[in-house]
């Protein structure tokens, strides 16, 4: 396999997201017929079931807080944690409208029931490298992370995905595609520019 090239890329397979994606495809796959495959649990649902273990009991809000998920995928994942009897909820006394969920003693034995078996397939992915290079790419993606936050709350794009109304089915125009003038402002702050707008729509190339 190739490798990329991650500061100019010449295509999709130089690109970050693609090679991270391709990746997590292959690794997380793993953990996805393992969860489905011998307890009818997903991944999204084992993700929250070892965040709980490790962090305690959270509102909803502040689970939904330390993931990608969004507040009502979150709410429709609890409910199924819920119904399996892995997770409580439990309802604040002083204000009816906060609750709190935390791992039951089912989830705590499903948690150490598998934890160790994910960090295998976590060790078997990084045998390859090196004391160093783990080190080293560690700190690469605490990095990666904390820009990524920074550049996914910027205005770098504008628009929704609004997936519940078509999102690309109802959104998509053959009108000439041209990348927007605040776009390009934006880019400049993050890497050197490819083209401008003198070079006329994507298409035309």
């Amino acid at each position: 396999m190739d490798t990329p090239n991650l500061r100019h890329p010449a295509s999709i397979f130089d690109l970050l997201n693609f090679r991270v994606s391709e990746f997590y495809g292959l690794s997380g796959s793993l953990v996805t017929r393992m969860c489905e495959g011998e307890f009818g649990v997903t991944r999204e649902e084992w993700q929250f079931v070892a965040m709980l273990a490790t962090l305690g009991c959270l509102s909803p809000s502040d689970l939904a807080a330390r993931t990608t998920v969004d507040r009502s995928q979150t709410s429709k994942t609890l409910r199924t944690l819920l119904s399996k009897e892995l997770i409580f909820r439990e309802t604040d006394r002083g204000d009816g409208r906060k609750a709190k969920v935390g791992l039951t003693k089912s989830g705590e034995a499903f948690y150490a029931m598998v934890f160790p078996r994910v960090v295998a397939i976590h060790k078997a992915m990084l045998s390859r490298l090196d004391e160093k290079e783990i080190e080293v790419l560690a700190n690469c993606l605490r990095k990666m992370q904390e820009t990524a936050v920074e550049v996914t709350r910027s205005n770098m794009v504008a628009a929704q995905s609004d997936r519940r109304h078509g999102g690309s089915k109802s959104n998509w125009t053959k009108s000439e595609m041209r990348p927007s003038t605040d776009l390009m402002q934006y880019l400049g702050a993050f890497c050197e520019p490819r083209f401008t707008e003198s070079e006329g729509a994507v298409g035309s190339r």
